[in-house]
């Protein structure tokens, strides 16, 4: 039976998404709501929002000094696509210097080391972008402003089954345990029919599932680490009287080193078992892998265990 991969957060909603791009510890991805609940929880005071409802107005300490937010959202999907804080206005050239030298500081603490270009600094990330600039008034006074961008995939399908970049399609040729076939839309979901009633999180993990099999319906479920990376996946057909459980093992890079799955049967025996360890030979640019040796060991109930290697390559395209 071939399995595909997905998510189920559990206990973790108190955390930020580490892939996303946050603004001090908030991920703006996600539902405009759960983020507002967010800022709203940080300190930040929701006083306003604009005539069509694109964006929501706060007033908060940004690193601990008084500031305006601006959060903007898709009045199609409701999904956050940008944040904007303005600092100021500065009258004087000494404080406006001190306070651009503290933002690059904490700024860079956060997202890294910066580019510089004309009076503007980019910090740069798998997961967005960050643009400080300064802006004058036209009075006299100047405001410091930064920009915040997302770009990273909000459904987090792809990035938990292994997959770097923005991958759109991957064809496997020898594939086990899953499917030959795979095909991501932009946002980062899996198109696959026969998973149906999904539930994600705030943070684009896939908390719950029904997959549609041969013998009716499965309920799916996800156990995760701390750093969200799928650790359980257990799978119970109620008319077949079967359960299958898988466990993850991951590297830092955040591919699938082992996997491990088991079946068990009506009476919770263990009737299967097969262990698989990955041994990656070839990456493209994006770092996925496009050549693998899969070191197989099969055991079923009243059998001998077998062990085999199998060679797998794939394409992978990506969104531009």
């Amino acid at each position: 039976m071939v399995i595909s991969l997905f998510l189920l957060t559990l206990g973790l909603y108190a955390q930020g998404d580490p892939r996303s791009l946050r603004l001090m510890g908030t991920a703006l991805e996600g539902p405009v709501d759960s983020v507002r609940q967010q800022l709203v929880a940080s300190g930040f005071k929701e006083w306003g929002q604009s005539d069509d409802g694109e964006d929501l107005y706060f007033r908060g300490n940004f690193y601990g000094i008084r500031a305006k937010l601006i959060l903007s959202q898709s009045t199609e999907t409701h999904l956050v696509t940008s944040a904007y804080v303005t600092i100021g206005p500065y009258s004087t050239e000494a404080m406006l210097t001190k306070n651009l030298k503290y933002f690059l500081y904490k700024l860079q603490k956060e997202h890294g080391e910066f580019s510089q270009r004309d009076d503007s600094y980019y910090f740069l990330d798998d997961f967005g972008s960050v643009k400080l600039s300064i802006a004058d008034n036209g009075n006299g006074s100047r405001d410091i402003r930064v920009f915040y961008f997302p770009n990273s995939a909000f459904y987090k399908d792809a990035v938990c089954m292994g997959f770097h970049g923005p991958v759109q399609e991957v064809v496997t040729e020898n594939a086990v345990a899953e499917e030959q076939f795979m095909h991501f839309m932009q946002n980062g979901q899996l198109e696959n029919p026969d998973l149906t009633h999904r539930q994600y999180n705030r943070f684009g993990y896939l908390v719950s599932a029904q997959m549609t099999e041969q013998t009716g319906h499965s309920m799916v479920q996800y156990e995760y680490d701390d750093d969200f990376r799928l650790k359980r996946r257990i799978l119970t057909n109620v008319e077949a009287n079967i359960t299958y459980v898988n466990e993850y093992g991951f590297n830092e890079q955040g591919d699938i080193v082992t996997q491990h799955q088991k079946v068990y049967d009506k009476d919770k025996e263990c009737i299967l078992t097969i262990t698989m360890r990955n041994n990656y030979l070839t990456r493209d640019q994006q770092g996925n892998w496009t050549s693998n040796s899969l070191s197989l060991s099969y055991w079923e109930k009243g059998q001998q265990s077998q062990q085999t290697t199998v060679l797998q390559k794939r394409t992978l395209t990506y969104w531009d």
